[in-house]
């Protein structure tokens, strides 16, 4: 959180803190690497929120149950307001910073600065909901900005309000046309929307523009999937690594079109090349042993999702998959028992797969 707290004490020219400058910074700056990734391959651990559901109050890092009040003078410029604010967030007294900033808003309604700053304190307390709809305020006092319509549309996708998101980095791209993250993140939006077509026409504007990025190739490579073209996804994906090798997403994705192709010996020899830890991540070894089950080996299969358990105990899926592994290799007894176990842990099949096979 400090590093945030720093990037919030960047300074324009003017001397305002800059709202635009923290939120690429703080959430676009921690997100653009994975993010359209993400939302690609999916992203572990994250919940999105649909546009419609009711959004749970949030308590926001470093805040307090009873934050101490904070006053401001009715006379206090936005200078000053926003010196008191970097203040705060220096000291990690986030609470207080956005006390402050809230009323300031209240106080000086059509200020764009305040708001791109409140949108930006928001974001650094995963406030997202909040931060978006004080994106959106800030947009509407104007000016015109890429950036604020970029992050806009990066915030309103991850509360999955997809049409919204897609506005916003459409406006983003016709505000500036060089940025090569834009229609990288229009694509994956639009490729949540199933608009594989427009989300192509995007990717090879991006392709263009930024040639060098593998993230351009890979999400070409998962269009071609869902168009069960194997053999255009495998050469896009090899692009993606040849220009970025050390990317773990790429080469598990290679590893899913070579299986998904019918070539599960080439796809462990791939994914062989991995270190211990790496193939101990669960995606990783949800292929593995989908790969030795192709081969036949589905013992194989068992085995090593049992090895890595101890690295993962806890997670009803992990063992649910392990007992399904040892059903197939005709370990009844053994696969009933890991079937118990996910069923404890909450996984749902696994309970209706223990009554269904008499446990």
């Amino acid at each position: 959180m400090k590093n945030q707290a720093r990037i919030w004490t960047i300074r324009t020219g003017h001397g305002q803190a800059s709202g635009v400058l923290l939120g690429i910074g703080a959430l676009v700056g921690a997100c653009v690497a994975g993010y359209a990734l993400f939302t690609i391959f999916g992203s572990p651990g994250s919940a999105s929120v649909n546009q419609n559901d009711e959004l749970p109050v949030e308590q926001g890092v470093g805040s307090v149950d009873e934050p101490e009040r904070v006053e401001i003078a009715p006379t206090e410029t936005i200078e000053e307001i926003l010196g008191a604010v970097q203040v705060y967030v220096q000291n990690e007294q986030f609470a207080q910073a956005t006390t402050v900033l809230e009323h300031a808003a209240e106080q000086y309604p059509d200020d764009q600065e305040l708001q791109l700053s409140l949108g930006d304190l928001y974001t650094m307390q995963e406030k997202y909901h909040d931060a978006y709809l004080a994106y959106v305020s800030a947009i509407e006092i104007g000016p015109a900005s890429a950036k604020a319509e970029f992050t806009a549309g990066t915030l309103a996708n991850m509360l999955n309000q997809l049409e919204a998101s897609e506005i916003h980095f459409g406006l983003a791209m016709r505000i500036d046309s060089q940025n090569a993250d834009t229609p990288i993140f229009l694509a994956a939006v639009q490729m949540k929307m199933n608009k594989l077509d427009e989300a192509k026409k995007n990717l090879a504007i991006a392709g263009k523009m930024a040639p060098g990025n593998g993230r351009v190739f890979a999400m070409s490579s998962e269009i071609a999937m869902r168009e069960n073209k194997p053999r255009i996804a495998l050469q896009q994906i090899r692009k993606a690594r040849a220009i970025e090798p050390e990317v773990l997403a790429w080469l598990l994705a290679e590893a899913k079109v070579l299986k998904r192709g019918g070539q599960p010996e080439e796809a462990l020899s791939l994914l062989a090349s991995l270190g211990q830890a790496e193939r101990e991540i669960l995606e990783v070894a949800y292929v593995l042993a989908e790969c030795y089950g192709m081969l036949g080996r589905a013992g194989d299969s068992a085995s090593f999702l049992m090895d890595i358990y101890p690295k993962h105990t806890g997670d009803g899926r992990l063992a649910f998959e392990i007992a399904l592994w040892l059903d197939r290799s005709n370990e009844d007894a053994e696969a009933m028992e890991w079937a118990k176990r996910a069923a404890g842990l909450g996984h749902p099949s696994a309970a209706k797969w223990v009554e269904s096979n008499g446990g």
